[in-house]
């Protein structure tokens, strides 16, 4: 994760959705297939609408554990 006293970045337009095809890409060369709802999430994180303590949250609220 990011150092706290770092500054975020946010994305938008052209930058955010290349951003999203490399995850989505890189998730499927990896052999995983991310949902709706991961994709959602890790775009709200390139947005600011959430950090990423708060998408781990999510997960651990979702799935009943805290992902490693």
């Amino acid at each position: 994760m990011n150092d706290s006293n770092e500054p975020r970045q946010i994305l938008t337009g052209h930058n955010l959705e290349s951003r999203m095809i490399e995850i989505e890409k890189g998730q499927q060369l990896g052999g995983h297939y991310p949902d709706a709802d991961a994709l959602g999430r890790a775009r709200r994180i390139l947005t600011g609408e959430i950090t990423e303590e708060e998408a781990l949250a999510e997960i651990e609220a979702k799935w009943g554990f805290e992902p490693s």
